[in-house]
């Protein structure tokens, strides 16, 4: 008899994801516009921030979204968010088109990609459809996503 045990969709990091920083719209200083992505506002790109154990993130992507925002640095592709989602905001970035748990592009560890992002990340590609019913943000098991109606 085969061992089956489920794969689980969230994908192991080498840091401990810390929850978004509900006020980051009001701290320009901690997290300055750094540029925009599928019409939206990226905040803090390339800015170093520390993870839940105070220690540095390995990863300096920032935050995607303003309306809907989502902590790159929190988001361990759980896929959760889009299945939730009744209006589609979300698209996997490193597997596009595609939504949903266990649809995100799994990296190999030490490659350039996972260097640069460690998982596949939620973006919010869609993020002006946002009805703000907050199931997202509710079912987010690292709460990396802030809806701001």
């Amino acid at each position: 008899m085969e061992d089956w045990r489920p794969v689980p969709m969230t994908r192991e990091v080498d840091y401990a994801p810390k929850p978004i920083d509900p006020d980051f719209m009001n701290k320009p200083d901690e997290y300055p516009e750094t540029g925009t992505h599928y019409d939206h506002k990226i905040l803090g790109e390339g800015k170093a921030r520390t993870d839940a154990n105070g220690s540095p993130y390995p990863t300096k992507l920032g935050i995607h979204g303003t309306h809907v925002a989502v902590d790159w640095e929190a988001c361990i592709a759980d896929g959760v968010c889009m299945d939730v989602c009744p209006v589609d905001v979300f698209e996997w970035e490193l597997n596009p088109g595609k939504k949903g748990t266990g649809n995100d592009r799994v990296l190999d560890h030490g490659a350039a990609e996972w260097q640069k992002y460690r998982t596949d990340k939620s973006d919010p590609i869609r993020e002006s459809d946002c009805i703000d019913c907050m199931a997202c943000e509710t079912a987010c098991p690292t709460k990396a996503i802030k809806i701001s109606p």
